[in-house]
């Protein structure tokens, strides 16, 4: 299995400034749960830090279908390559998968793959990024998720242990 995540710190909704997103504090406890290595999803050009600042970007995005250039870590593709299973880890923005997760969707094959999805979020749960995620997937098979609250991945993440433990652990074949 191999961990990948997009997070974004810098001000974010509900838990003020960080200086790492919570969507990757969530991301670092699975891969140590897992056992597994832990790829970042990051973007050529960063978005703004303020939180006012990005969503009016994030919303452009969103409005227009952008997808930003993004960037990995190296040794990533081959990684992916033998990873059956990509636990696969977002923020929740406007409702939605993040731009750079869909270019990072777009840009490798994850076709046959199990898919496990993971977000933070703050209160919407994974909104429509399920259904987006399966409109982008069709020839993978997406799990059941895992959806965190981003406040509680920032304030303390080592209590989430538990919670991954049994979402992992309810997984047949990863």
């Amino acid at each position: 299995m191999l961990v990948v995540d997009y997070s974004r710190a810098g001000e974010n909704y509900a838990v003020g400034v960080v200086a790492e997103g919570s969507t990757h504090r969530l991301a670092r406890v699975i891969a140590e749960e897992a056992g597994c290595a832990l790829v970042d999803i990051g973007t050529v050009e960063p978005y703004p830090l303020g939180y006012e600042e990005a969503k009016a970007v994030i919303q452009r995005e969103l409005e227009t279908g952008a997808r930003p250039a993004v960037r990995w870590d190296e040794g990533m593709d081959g990684a992916l390559a033998d990873a059956r299973a990509v636990a696969l880890g977002y923020p929740i923005w406007c409702g939605s998968l993040p731009a750079p997760v869909r270019s990072f969707l777009d840009a490798v094959d994850l076709d046959g793959r199990i898919i496990l999805p993971f977000c933070t979020h703050g209160g919407s749960g994974f909104a429509r990024t399920l259904t987006e995620l399966r409109d982008a997937l069709p020839a993978a098979d997406i799990r059941p998720g895992l959806a965190v609250l981003g406040e509680d991945a920032q304030r303390d993440p080592e209590s989430l242990r538990p919670r991954v433990a049994a979402w992992l652990g309810g997984q047949p074949d990863v």
